[in-house]
């Protein structure tokens, strides 16, 4: 039997025959490191010069029998996995042995007689390899951040790792035997009453709460659902700090957009005057059309300027809703406020996609406008179906390859009619859907912009 990890055992019993034909086959024929002895004073002896995975003993022995051998063992050297084998199927010692904590027993005379060393050797590799993870466990449990305890059905800590221990200003050995909830108080109450939902559940529950000035996520797993040792794992985590980022964003998140608004509220009435000012001139006085012209598109810029920086600060915003959309609707809708005469668009796709459909359609307008104002008031603009997202491609200029990594920087344009923010845009509402976004060159010549990463619902063709 390979073992990636060697497996010394020891085998246990006043049978010299016995116990070298067992440490022999043990070692030829399945690859378990096996050293034997006859007495349970030499075993202990052994045990006290040298490391041993497993103990395979004899029941019935001269000098002391299994039983007694478990319990010195237990006492010296602690739970090392002790394999028993009896002389006849006694029901009694069988259930004193499991009482004492034996990993496994089986009969003497089937392992000898039916020469199933197979049989044990599986055993040993079973009851090894329990161990081993069970004390990688105790270790992550020992050294983890998060506080962590087993809990039993009535609140009695059976095990506290030194994190939880900290919290209450206590030593992990001092909790054992109490109660959670005379630990933790009223907190202590609400996680036991989850924690039994979890048993009750056979799955695993969890909540948040407030103890001392720490929030804390608690995950209550199932260990035992055995109706004489139900018990459960309490995992708690300290989240206050993610908590208050969290909140210290979404109110900076608040603070920029009524900084926004307030902005550009001031802005759009003065510039609202000058829009209507430079009507009554053009109506009413002698004025070179050209220079009402370019008078006419500055302010329209300035106004677009206004809408973008608008738009630009409510994409921090936390209240992302996503629901099954229809990209082909949403398109229509995005068209519609900014077509202009002669330009057209094409979709080529049934796509139906988890998204907040408002922050769809502006960053669907946003791809539109730049199509726009790079392909002309003419433009031919596509939306199809990629493998998990879409596109939007246009027949326009297309941006040169030395470009397009810098498309999307706040304030980056090309064109004299961008404003700058619209792409920058576009890559915030992809972020906040955890989408991303590319750009490359259309078959056309034109710009192809790929959307990936999208929750594709359904597709069907256009």
């Amino acid at each position: 039997m390979a073992n990636t990890i060697p497996i010394r055992t020891l085998v246990v019993d006043d049978s010299e025959f016995f116990a070298e034909m067992t440490a022999e086959t043990l070692r030829t024929d399945h690859d378990i490191d096996t050293v034997a002895e006859t007495s349970v004073e030499d075993a202990l002896a052994l045990l006290d010069d040298e490391p041993i995975d497993c103990i395979v003993s004899d029941y019935e022995m001269p000098d002391r029998d299994g039983l007694d051998f478990l319990e010195s063992v237990r006492e010296q050297f602690g739970d090392i996995p002790f394999i028993l084998l009896t002389g006849r199927g006694d029901e009694t010692i069988a259930s004193e042995a499991i009482a004492r904590g034996v990993a496994d027993y089986l009969l003497k005379l089937e392992v000898v007689e039916d020469q199933q060393y197979g049989r044990l050797a599986n055993r040993i590799s079973k009851v090894v390899s329990q161990q081993r993870a069970q004390r990688k466990h105790e270790l992550l449990v020992e050294n983890s951040p998060d506080a962590i305890a087993q809990v039993a059905a009535d609140g009695e800590l059976l095990t506290v790792n030194p994190a939880l221990a900290a919290i209450v200003d206590a030593d992990p050995a001092s909790l054992a035997g109490q109660r959670l909830q005379s630990v933790l108080g009223e907190v202590g109450r609400s996680r036991l009453e989850t924690g039994r939902q979890a048993l009750e559940n056979d799955a695993t529950e969890g909540c948040e709460d407030v103890y001392g000035e720490r929030r804390y996520h608690n995950l209550f797993v199932p260990v035992d659902v055995r109706e004489d040792r139900r018990s459960f794992q309490m995992i708690s985590r300290d989240v206050t700090e993610r908590v208050e980022h969290e909140r210290e964003v979404r109110h900076q998140s608040e603070r920029l957009e009524t900084f926004a608004s307030v902005v550009s509220h001031d802005l759009r009435n003065p510039l609202t005057v000058a829009l209507s000012s430079l009507e009554l001139i053009e109506r009413d006085c002698d004025v070179d059309p050209a220079i009402a012209d370019r008078v006419d598109r500055s302010l329209t810029k300035m106004e677009h300027i206004i809408d973008d920086v608008l738009a630009l600060a409510r994409q921090g915003r936390a209240d992302h809703d996503p629901e099954p959309v229809s990209l082909s609707t949403v398109t229509d809708r995005a068209w519609e406020n900014v077509a202009s005469d002669g330009a057209t668009v094409s979709v080529e796709t049934g796509l139906t996609l988890a998204a907040d459909p408002g922050r769809l359609q502006e960053l669907l307008e946003h791809l539109f406008e730049n199509a726009s104002n790079h392909g002309g008031s003419t433009v031919a603009v596509e939306v199809g179906a990629l493998e998990d997202g879409f596109y939007v491609a246009d027949d326009g200029e297309g941006i040169p390859a030395d470009d397009r990594e810098h498309v999307f920087d706040l304030g980056f344009s090309t064109s004299q009619k961008g404003t700058g923010m619209g792409l920058s845009i576009v890559e915030q509402i992809a972020a906040s859907h955890d989408w991303s976004i590319g750009v490359t060159a259309a078959d056309s010549g034109g710009a192809r912009f790929e959307i990936t990463g999208v929750d594709v619902r359904e597709t069907d063709s256009a």
